[in-house]
């Protein structure tokens, strides 16, 4: 351990140390001296190597973990300057035109009454127009495709070692039914890498005439383990699929946990 815990000098100084107690116990028996300096200095320096090469893997893993961390921090960076050139793009002129033609009407008014209405009126109409245009365009956001949520919950557990398989589904979802399953959808994907040594996960996403059914199943669970009915995730899904008159239903078996969550369509 003292290659990996002190200054190279003392490191040696150290490694002397042992080889000169390994020298004075064999002398002392009267053993060996140059097998007991081999087999201690070969001993040593492949434990010192093992615990380096742990090491040394530890610190990737922690590298890995940070570049995914700086990933996903870059992403959300570039999705809020995405938005607020969306934004410029659909506000800027058009706040540029209102506030040309509300000057124009400010100095018409006293001189040109008419005309200054007009301006006015112009001004009303175009942000009438522009607030349309981004309501339109935060719905957009605000809209949940739910095979790509699920998509990307299967990335995550993948990069986390977890063979995912993803069953999109065979239609549209409505967008309120796709936000409230992508809500649970998150919730089972948190749950598979904190409550399981999952090796695999399934996420099925099946369409009815009536109702749209999430199943998402994990191995690596023991019975009785993982979130329960109780728990405080599941509990809160629940609580929100109520009002839409939507259940969940979480149990596990012969080491895999099942998470089924159905949501009515209305026709």
């Amino acid at each position: 351990m003292t290659p990996l815990l002190f200054r190279p000098v003392v490191a040696a100084v150290a490694a002397a140390g042992v080889l000169a107690a390994s020298a004075a116990v064999t002398w002392w028996t009267d053993g060996p001296l140059t097998t007991a300096l081999l087999v201690t200095g070969l001993v040593g320096a492949g434990t010192a190597a093992l615990t380096w090469v742990q090491v040394w893997f530890w610190d990737l893993l922690v590298e890995a973990r940070q570049g995914q961390a700086a990933q996903a921090r870059l992403a959300a960076a570039e999705e809020r300057l995405r938005f607020a050139r969306d934004v410029h793009d659909l506000l800027g002129h058009d706040l540029t035109v209102i506030a040309l033609k509300a000057e124009l009407a400010e100095r018409l008014a006293p001189t040109d009454p008419d005309r200054a209405a007009r301006e006015a009126a112009q001004a009303r109409r175009l942000a009438a127009t522009a607030l349309t245009r981004v309501r339109a365009a935060v719905h957009g956001y605000r809209a949940v495709d739910l095979a790509e949520q699920a998509a990307a919950v299967g990335e995550v557990l993948r990069s986390s070692g977890v063979r995912t398989t993803v069953v999109p589904p065979s239609g549209d979802v409505p967008g309120p039914v796709a936000a409230d399953l992508a809500a649970v959808l998150r919730e089972a994907g948190t749950n598979v890498l904190r409550h399981s040594r999952a090796g695999w996960c399934r996420i099925e996403i099946t369409r009815e005439d009536t109702a749209v059914t999430l199943t998402v199943r994990n191995d690596g669970v023991r019975d009785g383990d993982g979130p329960d009915r109780l728990s405080g995730g599941l509990r809160g899904l629940s609580d929100r699929l109520a009002p839409v008159g939507g259940r969940v239903r979480a149990d596990a078996a012969d080491g895999v946990f099942s998470l089924v969550a159905t949501v009515p369509v209305a026709r």
